[in-house]
């Protein structure tokens, strides 16, 4: 954790936890919900889904250092196994839902729902896009809580940190079953599975998709 950032943000902490020894709990919460963040916490990067422009965020471990502080007790109470998806043109996708937890000042115990998406171009990238995943859930969760922890810092639609990749058009059946005759490996043919499964996918790219998967057993 970045404790000498964190440190910017004390001024804002120490405003918030008078007014909770106060009870003034409406006024702790409207510090934070309206509060924009210490400058020194936000990152310009540049935006991965629209090119040529920038995104403002807030470090993750800022965000989890500052509700550690701000509350005592918070952190992930809950995280579901991902989910992954494929479109037609081969994209997969790692969706991941958390539940992040904080104990407000009147002691009784909320919890933030997150979820976060993250694209990539092949089955080898979705290692990474999990733990990304998860990482942005987080974050949206905690968002929720107030401008203090990012809510209004992007005017635009969110950004989504996603691993960059190529618009494609979905993949004629044609495509695809070229695509299959050209795997060289059983595991690059596997990768296609959800995309020869599915509904709208013809019969025949289903008994090519099977034609190919016991050629290669035969070879071992």
């Amino acid at each position: 954790m970045n404790t000498k950032l964190l440190e910017f943000g004390e001024p804002i902490f120490q405003r918030i936890k008078e007014a909770a020894s106060q009870e003034k709990y409406a006024l702790a919460r409207s510090i934070i919900e309206s509060t924009p963040p210490p400058a020194e916490w936000v990152v310009e990067l540049p935006s991965k889904s629209r090119k040529g422009e920038t995104y403002k965020t807030i470090p993750l471990d800022i965000m989890e250092g500052a509700m550690k502080i701000i509350f005592e007790e918070a952190g992930i109470s809950g995280i579901s196994s991902p989910t992954i998806t494929q479109d037609k043109s081969g994209r997969y996708a790692s969706t991941v839902l958390i539940e992040y937890y904080y104990k407000p000042f009147d002691g009784f115990q909320c919890t933030l729902p997150g979820i976060a998406t993250v694209v990539c171009p092949d089955i080898t990238m979705l290692e990474m896009a999990t733990p990304k995943a998860s990482s942005m859930a987080v974050k949206n969760a905690i968002k929720q809580m107030g401008d203090l922890f990012g809510r209004s810092l992007n005017k635009m639609e969110e950004e989504l940190d996603i691993p960059e990749h190529k618009a494609e058009e979905e993949a004629t059946p044609e495509q695809l079953s070229s695509q299959l005759v050209a795997c060289n490996t059983v595991d690059e043919l596997k990768s296609y599975r959800l995309v020869v499964y599915a509904k709208s996918s013809p019969t025949e790219l289903q008994e090519l998709y099977e034609t190919r998967l016991r050629s290669f057993k035969t070879k071992k």
